[in-house]
């Protein structure tokens, strides 16, 4: 691992040599033979700058290298230190200040912190390239742009758009990009959880609060502290915790239940719904002043079938994962079977279009996937019923139970559609409790 040292003084340069040995120095004395260095060596993870650099001013130095190489941490030095200069160098990006005559000892424990810190940097910025936007279209370059936007402050976030369409990947795109995103988002999926439990899983509890309180729990908003708390589906909240959210919202101030203590959190709240919560609202369903309270930010996230020259992109991205990860040999698509599956109205969306992929990497037979293939296991899809051959599951003789399995599999991913995605109202039609239909999703294999 190298480090830079940009100094004008040869005996800075071969003390730091001396000090730091168990890392390679590379010395450079102006801003040409810092930019030198730089194109020479790849592995420069760390940058000791002079802020004072015979002609030249290292706040330049600084400024360039975190422009063009974000990743090096930048340590600035000065004898003429002034709590001016130390401000712009942290403005401009340095991780640290050290004054001369330079303390080793400082010296080699701002080393070690900016090493770390630069480490931790790397992997947020692989997680920000793994929930990157993949398409070409005029949305999603508005929509990279509204995601900076919101990253750079900490008003509230409201996600909108039908299920299926990526609103949780934003919600993480934002979050990466945050000053939070050193610290892990939690995600609360508001559907997913009974009502009774709610307001436990959400603020905690003390042990003795209730019947099952055996031991005491800290809740999602106290989790959340310091960092991005993510309301999945909030427009399936119920009123009677809409409420408290909003006095969390308001003052920051909670309490967890069968417990007196006030408590604080501060954390980024992003939320998503695929309602209209401007309809919940008039219905009595949704409290306006939490809905101005949640959307200082809106992002609407559009359909897969109103930016459709994403999709042929979105379809070779997911089949290069799984080419990448799968096992099954590398597999690529016709143009022919990319057009047509730049046609189909996937109503699922995003999540849909990588259902399908999933099946085409599986049950394509060749390397190349065909558009017969691609109509085969589409029409499976859709219908529900047939295979992926487009042959009735009732005319095709197979093994009782699985035939069961996967009647009940294609059953609730249709009940799930015909829905929009939503889990609560499908749970509600079919009967059973939202999470024992999460439950059975698991079990079925079906994604959420």
């Amino acid at each position: 691992m190298r480090i830079l040292v940009v100094d004008d003084s040869d005996d800075i340069i071969r003390s730091f040599r001396k000090v730091l040995d168990s890392y390679t120095i590379v010395g450079a004395k102006s801003m040409r033979q810092a930019k030198e260095a730089f194109e020479r060596f790849e592995d420069i993870y760390i940058a000791i700058i002079d802020v004072r650099l015979g002609e030249e001013n290292g706040l330049d130095v600084l400024d360039h290298i975190k422009r063009k190489y974000p990743l090096t941490e930048c340590i600035m030095i000065s004898g003429y230190s002034t709590v001016d200069k130390a401000v712009k160098a942290i403005k401009k990006g340095a991780f640290d200040f050290l004054e001369k005559p330079i303390s080793f000892q400082k010296l080699v424990v701002a080393v070690k912190n900016a090493l770390e810190h630069r480490n931790y940097s790397k992997i947020i910025e692989d997680m920000r390239d793994s929930y990157r936007l993949v398409g070409k279209s005029p949305f999603l370059k508005d929509l990279e742009s509204m995601i900076e936007k919101a990253a750079s402050t900490d008003f509230p976030v409201l996600i909108t758009g039908e299920s299926g369409t990526g609103k949780e990947h934003v919600a993480h795109l934002i979050h990466l990009k945050s000053r939070h995103s050193y610290n892990e988002m939690v995600t609360v999926n508001c559907a997913s959880i009974p009502e009774n439990l709610l307001e436990s899983e959400l603020f905690g509890h003390v042990k003795g609060a209730f019947t099952d309180a055996l031991r005491e729990r800290v809740g999602y908003i106290e989790r959340a502290n310091d960092s991005t708390l993510f309301l999945d589906e909030i427009g399936e909240m119920p009123l009677s915790q809409q409420v408290k959210l909003l006095r969390v919202l308001e003052n920051g101030e909670f309490s967890r239940v069968g417990d007196e203590k006030m408590r604080r959190s501060d954390f980024r709240l992003i939320s998503a719904t695929n309602r209209n919560l401007e309809e919940s609202i008039e219905r009595g369903s949704f409290r306006e002043d939490l809905y101005y309270r949640i959307s200082a930010i809106r992002i609407d996230v559009k359909p897969l079938r109103e930016r459709r020259e994403d999709i042929p992109i979105l379809a070779r991205y997911f089949l290069k994962k799984l080419n990448l990860e799968g096992g099954m040999g590398e597999k690529s698509f016709s143009e022919a079977a990319l057009e047509y599956i730049r046609k189909l109205h996937f109503r699922g969306n995003v999540r849909e279009l990588k259902n399908l992929v999933s099946r085409l990497y599986v049950l394509a037979e060749g390397e190349v996937i065909t558009e017969r293939e691609v109509s085969a296991i589409y029409t499976t899809e859709s219908r529900g019923v047939k295979d992926q051959y487009g042959e009735s599951i009732f005319r095709k003789t197979m093994k009782y139970g699985d035939a069961k399995r996967e009647l009940e599999r294609r059953y609730i991913i249709e009940q799930l559609e015909l829905h929009g995605g939503n889990i609560s109202r499908t749970a509600i039609a079919l009967g059973m409790l939202p999470n024992n239909l999460v439950r059975k999703m698991k079990n079925l294999a079906i994604e959420t």
